[in-house]
């Protein structure tokens, strides 16, 4: 969905049927040598949050924990 949403001349309907969909899960880390471990895990703490959602989903992709 993300891949589509910005190309001109497509109208979307809906989803794709779920036998055809492309889940691509992100993860991140803090790495043992971060120079700003706490900045890092606050950037992750964010990203993760509720209020990150909207956003998300304007670019056509699901927050973690979302059902549909």
């Amino acid at each position: 969905m993300s891949e589509l949403l910005h190309l001109d001349g497509i109208d979307l309907l809906g989803m794709l049927p779920q036998a055809v969909q492309i889940v691509t899960t992100f993860s991140a880390g803090v790495c043992s040598a971060s120079t700003q471990p706490e900045a890092a895990r606050a950037l992750l703490a964010f990203m993760t949050s509720p209020e990150t959602a909207a956003a998300k989903r304007r670019q056509g992709m699901e927050p973690a924990g979302a059902t549909r």
